[in-house]
């Protein structure tokens, strides 16, 4: 099985719990190939059951693991994956939008900073007595 995203080191706990993910999804592939090709007889029964039983065991062992519990996963994440469609994409949408929001905050920033300029300039030619207070509000602010 190969992934876009490389294999955490299996000695963090996020390593760990990709490790035990990685597993359950290689088991749910194995389940869908035998359910898929399901023959009936009592040697299939028993290997669906036991891919079933071990499915279901990866998923208590999952859910029970304290490797993911330092780990918020945003429910909008879930909602994603629930209607079948793929994390990786809501991620690099939701990078895209926060690259979108901090452009256009930086340039409300940089405007700022040159309206601060340009009005110290203005006041100290208006008000040359306080000079040294819009300097000093210019090297606080920058």
């Amino acid at each position: 099985m190969t992934t876009d995203t490389p294999i955490e080191d299996k000695t963090t706990s996020l390593g760990r719990a990709q490790d035990e993910l990685a597993n359950l999804i290689e088991t749910l592939i194995h389940l869908g190939v035998q359910v898929h090709d399901f023959t009936g007889t009592n040697e299939a029964k028993a290997g669906l059951a036991n891919n079933i039983n071990k499915v279901i065991g990866q998923l208590q062992e999952i859910s029970t693991s304290h490797d993911l519990k330092e780990y918020s996963i945003p429910m909008e994440v879930l909602n994603y994956v629930e209607d079948g469609r793929n994390p990786d994409v809501y991620t690099r949408e939701f990078v895209e939008v926060v690259r979108k929001v901090n452009q256009f905050l930086n340039g409300k920033a940089v405007g700022f900073g040159r309206f601060r300029d340009v009005l110290g300039d203005k006041i100290i030619q208006e008000f040359p007595e306080l000079t040294d207070s819009v300097h000093d509000i210019k090297t606080r602010t920058s």
